[in-house]
């Protein structure tokens, strides 16, 4: 029992995956109808992981519409 100390097993790590998200087929200048403008975009949300490339979905919006820090008041 005089012998040199015994090596701690390393503690087990769970195993995360890296996955990112990113934006593709950007799709800008397109007709909003609601502030009558080619202000509208498209894209398609997808995730980029160690398998692959998966389409999670598609997001639409109005850059003038939907901006949170300024939206554009209703035009008649």
């Amino acid at each position: 029992m005089s012998g040199e100390p015994r090596p701690t097993p390393p503690r087990h790590r769970p195993r995360t995956a890296g996955v990112f998200l990113d934006l593709a087929n950007l799709s800008g200048d397109l007709w909003c109808s609601a502030c009558k403008a080619l202000t509208g975009f498209s894209a398609d949300v997808v995730a980029l992981h160690s398998g692959g490339v998966t389409v999670i979905g598609s997001v639409d919006g109005c850059v003038i519409c939907t901006d949170p820090d300024d939206p554009e008041v209703q035009r008649g």
